[in-house]
């Protein structure tokens, strides 16, 4: 897959049905979870060559956030408010663009999380209202990669 821009990238939620995903709409931008792993620090006051020996720690897989265009009627944007004041795991989505006579779907992003923060931003008359969504990542997303037409 060549370089491409962000457009026509989808942020879907898993509905009742599982592997069933409904796309939200409105979305203005998507910041995916950034994965760290931790560092546990050995002391010891003789080490060799004098360096600090390091171990390998947890992979802490962040939050992700979702700015809507914000509207209280759409159905994904209620979804997402429920998520939070539910406060249980639940699975998401990042579907990516394709070229269509390449590929027969798209690659994307499996993310299990809890909603952890959902706000309205600032409405000003001159700005389209929008609403912040924070996940909590609590599992390592997955990627599945777009699968091509096979001629």
């Amino acid at each position: 897959m060549a370089e491409q821009t962000g457009l026509h990238t989808k942020f879907m939620r898993e509905t009742d049905v599982p592997d069933v995903y409904d796309e939200v709409a409105l979305v203005a931008s998507i910041s995916p979870p950034q994965l760290q792993r931790d560092v546990v620090e050995v002391d010891n006051l003789n080490p060799d060559d004098d360096i600090k020996k390091k171990l390998l720690g947890l992979i802490d897989a962040g939050e992700m956030t979702i700015t809507l265009n914000f509207d209280p009627e759409e159905e994904g944007h209620q979804d997402l408010e429920d998520d939070f004041n539910d406060g249980v795991e639940h699975n998401y989505r990042i579907e990516f663009p394709f070229d269509e006579e390449v590929y027969e779907s798209a690659g994307y992003y499996d993310i299990t999380g809890i909603v952890t923060g959902f706000a309205p931003q600032e409405i000003a008359a001159s700005d389209v209202m929008q609403a912040e969504v924070t996940i909590s990542v609590t599992a390592k997303p997955e990627y599945t990669p777009a699968v091509e037409i096979e001629e």
